[in-house]
């Protein structure tokens, strides 16, 4: 299968390689199937998340662990089980990122993780109850958890 993306071009890619959201993403709940592409094949520090239905919508999603090393995430055994009741070794966290020219004004979405299964590739956009974390956390602010 193929698909275009602004960063890319055109891609090719399997159904394996889609990750599934049932509920889709917050505000884009009608979009159900991604296709995760690395800026580097050799890390997952920063992907471009392409929707498979919509071409137009992609999103660039950041490892937090890679800008904000004492992230941690803790997801509900609600959120779990909907991605299918991973070991916690079996879960990867991205967020959602809005890189600027400046790297320091970026921002990432520490708030809302999205949580994936790594073995079966269902993922879900988590909320998390930790005042700690923000809808619009600064790059700048790598030492972690500051505000």
């Amino acid at each position: 299968m193929k698909i275009n993306n602004k960063y890319f071009g055109e891609i090719e890619y399997t159904a394996e390689e889609a990750i599934h959201f049932s509920e889709g993403l917050f505000g884009f709940e009608e979009q159900k199937e991604f296709l995760p592409i690395p800026f580097d094949e050799e890390s997952d520090t920063l992907i471009c998340l392409q929707s498979l239905e919509e071409e137009a919508l992609s999103f660039i999603l950041l490892n937090p662990f890679s800008f904000f090393t004492d992230y941690d995430p803790k997801i509900t055994a609600a959120d779990r089980s909907a991605i299918g009741d991973p070991a916690e070794e079996d879960i990867s966290y991205y967020v959602i990122g809005v890189i600027r020219e400046e790297i320091a004004d970026s921002t990432a979405n520490l708030k809302a993780p999205i949580a994936v299964n790594a073995k079966t590739r269902e993922a879900r956009q988590i909320i998390l109850d930790d005042p700690a974390y923000t809808f619009r956390h600064a790059l700048g602010k790598q030492q972690g958890r500051e505000e």
